[in-house]
């Protein structure tokens, strides 16, 4: 994955980066037809520092002059954990994000929990590029506690609409199901705001 996310930064003329990028800060990337013009374009997850959110750049390919044309920088958005290169021993963490294309041209966004705690979430955000704006479309969380029984809870609802669905195990094991209705909205990525999708989950 780091040689291919390598050759992704090289093919990018420096004169187009909205600014620099450390190769070896880049967690991952996908490539994909985001604004369905038939040209690929490119995201990727970028560390910033220890312990903080990751940045997320996009770029989108402009092609009369055939090169990936930087749009967008979101910042800190995206949690995980330090990738750690540059420490005696390094392995790869579990906590990393992932990104997978769709096939309607939509960006899932896998963020695990990090492995802290008996409590662990997890939780997808589904990204589309609406009229010259990423915006969150589809929220989804899974929760369980590892050291509780019968302690566990999941939601995938659409942004966009507001609806979806939601379930919630019971201290008898049953699972308890419910509708989600919230007010439908479109909220760009950069002002995404984890905690009111879970809010509206949890209604």
């Amino acid at each position: 994955m780091k040689s291919l996310l390598l050759a992704f930064a090289l093919a990018l003329p420096t004169t187009a980066l909205a600014e620099p990028v450390e190769t070896r800060k880049i967690i991952t990337a996908v490539t994909g037809d985001f604004n369905g013009d038939g040209a690929p374009d490119l995201a990727m997850v970028v560390e910033t520092g220890p312990s903080d959110p990751m940045d997320i750049h996009f770029f989108l390919r402009d092609i009369e002059h055939n090169y990936l044309k930087p749009v967008e920088i979101v910042r800190e958005q995206i949690g995980g954990d330090w990738n750690g290169y540059d420490r005696p021993g390094y392995e790869n963490s579990d906590a990393e994000p992932e990104l997978t294309m769709l096939p309607n041209g939509s960006i899932k966004f896998y963020l695990p929990a990090p492995e802290i705690g008996s409590e662990r979430t997890n939780q997808t955000l589904t990204i589309a590029y609406r009229n010259g704006a990423f915006i969150v479309a589809g929220f989804a969380y899974e929760s369980v506690d590892y050291l509780q029984e019968n302690v566990a809870s999941a939601c995938d609802y659409n942004v966009l609409t507001g609806k979806g669905t939601s379930s919630k195990q019971q201290p008898d094991g049953s699972t308890k199901h419910k509708t989600v209705s919230a007010e439908g909205q479109i909220v760009a990525f950069k002002d995404w705001n984890s905690g009111d999708a879970f809010a509206a989950c949890q209604e």
